[in-house]
């Protein structure tokens, strides 16, 4: 009996040398996942005088990097955000300033970047880690010498187009090609104000002395360029002139003059009402096209193309003539002024 018991208490300590052997084992993947300092505060690894610096998270990494880069972007305010950005291509801007990246590959990963997040150029994820419950975590950071450096250049580099864009002659002033400079000196000028916020939560003071104008100064000018432009609208085939009124009415909202024959621009409009059948329809269907055409007749060069088409149905044909013309005229009226508006943002020069 005593021999039974004594071989089960050996039997016993075996066990129990296995157990803890298999516990030392374990124990340095218990340190791996010690959560990082930055998870709980970035500035405790990244130095607040160096860096600008945020954390997120989410069930996936990709999710939780861009909760970093959101979290980042949320520091420099509401300029910094989807609903302020402009369609001024930044690419172009960011290597006009590649004198501040070593590497190409950098400069590329700073675009991409800056398309993620709207506008911030320099930001990166600099770490991520996975906690025990499987919950992924990321900081985001910025350079504040580096990020400040670019986003001089990105400035200056844009002043000096918006420069460009406005050094006219008294008579590329009275033109539409004068009017399209200044609107785009103005989608220049709203991204050198994104740019300069940035430069102040970067490196607060960074800006003083700077006299950086809105891009609704340069939209204030372009307006008044505008109101010495007119633009003859022509239709073929409107009914009772109303696509013509929409239009006009259009370019007047716009800030054009519009009215009057033998001007350097013309909006030259056809209207076309088509038939459409379908034989198991009682109704009579209209399909609508209006093919629009700004033109400089002096250079014959499409300045901004548009066209719209639609059906419209009715008992009669007569009535689904009626509804398309007036279909065709709603839309003008909603759409023509943004899609020029569109247009416009979209050139570059």
């Amino acid at each position: 009996m005593f021999k039974i018991k004594n071989i089960s208490m050996q039997i016993a300590a075996a066990i129990l040398v296995v157990f803890l052997c298999l516990s030392c084992k374990t124990a340095p993947g218990r340190k791996q996942t010690a959560e990082p300092g930055w998870v709980s505060d970035p500035y405790k690894v990244y130095n607040r005088a160096v860096y600008i610096a945020a954390v997120g998270y989410g069930p996936t990494r990709d999710a939780a990097e861009k909760s970093a880069l959101t979290n980042l972007t949320s520091i420099f305010g509401q300029s910094v955000s989807s609903e302020t950005r402009t369609d001024y291509t930044y690419t172009e801007a960011v290597q006009a300033s590649s004198s501040v990246w070593s590497e190409k590959s950098d400069l590329e990963q700073a675009v991409v970047t800056s398309v993620a997040m709207d506008t911030l150029i320099g930001a990166e994820i600099k770490d991520i880690w996975t906690s025990p419950d499987k919950v992924w975590y990321a900081v985001a950071a910025m350079d504040r010498a580096k990020t400040n450096m670019i986003y001089a250049e990105l400035i200056q580099q844009n002043q000096q187009t918006i420069d460009r864009l406005i050094r006219l002659s008294a008579a590329e002033r009275q033109s539409f090609e004068g009017f399209l400079n200044y609107y785009q000196a103005a989608n220049l000028a709203d991204a050198n104000l994104v740019f300069a916020n940035v430069r102040n939560v970067i490196s607060p003071g960074s800006m003083a002395g700077e006299n950086l104008k809105t891009g609704n100064d340069y939209r204030l000018e372009a307006s008044q360029i505008a109101r010495n432009i007119p633009i003859t609208v022509t239709v073929e085939n409107d009914m009772q002139n109303r696509i013509r009124g929409a239009f006009s009415s259009a370019l007047t909202r716009a800030g054009f003059i519009t009215g009057g024959a033998g001007g350097r621009y013309i909006l030259k409009t056809i209207l076309s009402l088509n038939e459409v059948n379908y034989p198991n329809s009682p109704y009579k269907f209209i399909r609508y096209v209006v093919d629009a055409n700004l033109i400089d007749t002096t250079t014959g060069a499409i300045l901004f193309p548009y066209n719209i088409n639609d059906r419209e149905g009715h008992a009669s044909i007569s009535e689904a003539q009626n509804m398309a013309v007036r279909a065709a005229e709603t839309r003008i009226n909603n759409d023509y002024l943004k899609a020029l508006q569109a247009y416009l943002s979209r050139t570059e020069k």
